[in-house]
C-alpha cells in the first residue's frame, strides 16, 4: 500500500478514537458524546466547527491556502441497538448498544484526516467535514440536508467510504452508477376472525393467511420483476396469537423490500398490494398495507467514481480496485446527499480471515488496520479535487 506518510504517526491516536467510540456506543441522534469529543478534537486543531446540524451533526470547515471549489467528505457516527456478544477489552460499555457496522471506525478516520488537513492547508479550496448523526434507518443524511447543510456548507462533490467484511484488507471496490439498493419498508396488518382452535371452521385464521403470505410475498422478485432489475423482498417478523388454543383476530407481518430504481420499487410495491389483496378473497381476512421508502438507491456520479477508483489504485493497486462488483443489496442513506450533490461511495476491503463476522452482527469489531486506509483515501480525494500536495510514504 501507498498511504499518506503524515497518517502513519496517528495510526495508534485514531485506534484510541476508535476504540473509544466502540466502548461509548451511542444511537441515531443520541450521539451527544460522540458529537462532543470530535467538535472538541476539531477546534483542538483550529478547524472551524459547527455542531448541532440536523440534530447531532457536526461539520469542519477546513479552507485551503488558495481559492477554490468544495468537497465533502462524510463519516457516520451512530451505533445499533445490538448486545455485543464479543470480548475485547474494549467492548461497548452500554448493554444493548454496539457499534456493529464499523461507524466508530470511519469516524476516526476522517477525524484523522481532519487532523493533517489542518496542518497542511496546502489545497485550493474547502474542506467540509462532515459528521453525520442517524445513518441506520432514521434519516440523518436528509436532517442535516433539511438543516441546510449544503446551503451553509457548500460542496461541488461529496464523498463517503464503509468498511466491507466481505472483501479482503487492501482491496476496494467502486461502483458507477448504483452502489447500494434503495429501501423500503412494508408492514401488513392482517385482520381475521378469531376462535377456539378445536373449531378453525368457525374463524378466519390470520394466522393461516399469513402464513400463505409469506411465501407469495418472497416469490415477487423471481416472478414479477424483470431480470435486469435486481431487487429483494423480505418479510422479517410474524406476529399474533399468544394462545396455543386460541385463533387470534389479527397478525401483524414486517419487512423489507429493496431495488436499485424507483420503478422497480414500485413495482415491488404494487405486487405485494395485490397479493395482498388476493389473500383477502382466499382466507376471508383483510389486509391493512403500509409500504414507506427508507432510502432511495445510492447512485455514484460516474465522473467521481472515477476519479474515487484513481485514489484508491494510486494507494492499493489498480489490480486491487474491483469496479464490476454487483450493487450491494443493503442500504445507505448517503444516497440522499448523493441524490443532492455528485459524487461517490467506497467500499474498503477488511477481511483478513475466512469467519470475519458480517456487519450488523453481535460478534462484529471493526479492523483498525482499515484506520490509515480509508483516511489517506480521503486526503487523496482532497489532492485529486483540489490540487493538495499528498504526502505519500
Amino acid at each position: 500500500m501507498t498511504l499518506d506518510r503524515e497518517i502513519a504517526p496517528l495510526v495508534a491516536e485514531m485506534t484510541a478514537w476508535r476504540r473509544h467510540f466502540h466502548q461509548h456506543p451511542e444511537l441515531g441522534f443520541e450521539e451527544v458524546e460522540t458529537a462532543a469529543f470530535v467538535a472538541e478534537r476539531l477546534r483542538s486543531w483550529g478547524i472551524e466547527t459547527h455542531i448541532g446540524v440536523g440534530g447531532t451533526g457536526v461539520v469542519g470547515v477546513i479552507k485551503g491556502d488558495r481559492s477554490g471549489p468544495a468537497i465533502g467528505l462524510r463519516a457516520d457516527m451512530d451505533a445499533l441497538p445490538i448486545e455485543e456478544q464479543g470480548r475485547a477489552a474494549y467492548r461497548s460499555t452500554r448493554p444493548g448498544l454496539m457499534h456493529a457496522c464499523g461507524h466508530d471506525g470511519h469516524t476516526a478516520m476522517l477525524l484523522g484526516a481532519a487532523q493533517v488537513l489542518a496542518g497542511r492547508r496546502d489545497f485550493a479550496g474547502t474542506v467540509n467535514l462532515i459528521f453525520q448523526p442517524a445513518e441506520e434507518g432514521l434519516g440523518g443524511a436528509q436532517a442535516m440536508i433539511d438543516a441546510g447543510l449544503f446551503e451553509r456548507f457548500p460542496c461541488n462533490a461529496v464523498f463517503a467510504l464503509h468498511n466491507a467484511p466481505p472483501l479482503p484488507l487492501g482491496t476496494a471496490a467502486v461502483h458507477v452508477g448504483p452502489a447500494c439498493a434503495g429501501a423500503a419498508r412494508f408492514q401488513i396488518e392482517v385482520r381475521g376472525r378469531g376462535g377456539h382452535a378445536a373449531m378453525p371452521h368457525l374463524t378466519a385464521s390470520p394466522v393461516s393467511a399469513a402464513a400463505g403470505l409469506v411465501a407469495l410475498i418472497e416469490a415477487i422478485p423471481a416472478r414479477k420483476i424483470v431480470a435486469s432489475g435486481m431487487a429483494v423482498i423480505t418479510v422479517a417478523s410474524i406476529n399474533g396469537g399468544g394462545a396455543f388454543n386460541v385463533v387470534p383476530d389479527g397478525v401483524t407481518l414486517t419487512g423489507t423490500a429493496r431495488a436499485f430504481d424507483a420503478p422497480t420499487m414500485q413495482a415491488l410495491e404494487a405486487e405485494l398490494r395485490r397479493r395482498c389483496a388476493g389473500i383477502d378473497l382466499a382466507h376471508d381476512v383483510t389486509c391493512d398495507v403500509t409500504f414507506d421508502i427508507l432510502f432511495p438507491p445510492t447512485v455514484n456520479n460516474a465522473g467521481e467514481a472515477a476519479i474515487a477508483a484513481a485514489a484508491l489504485g494510486e494507494m492499493l493497486g489498480a489490480d486491487s480496485v474491483i469496479r464490476d462488483m454487483p450493487p450491494v443489496t443493503g442500504s445507505e442513506d448517503f444516497a440522499y446527499m448523493l441524490e443532492r450533490l455528485p459524487g461517490a461511495y467506497v467500499l474498503l476491503g477488511t477481511r483478513t480471515a475466512g469467519d470475519t463476522p458480517m456487519l450488523h452482527s453481535p460478534d462484529y469489531d471493526f479492523e483498525d488496520r482499515l484506520l490509515p486506509v480509508g483516511a489517506s483515501f480521503f486526503l487523496k480525494m482532497v489532492d485529486l479535487k483540489l490540487g493538495a500536495g499528498c504526502k505519500t510514504a
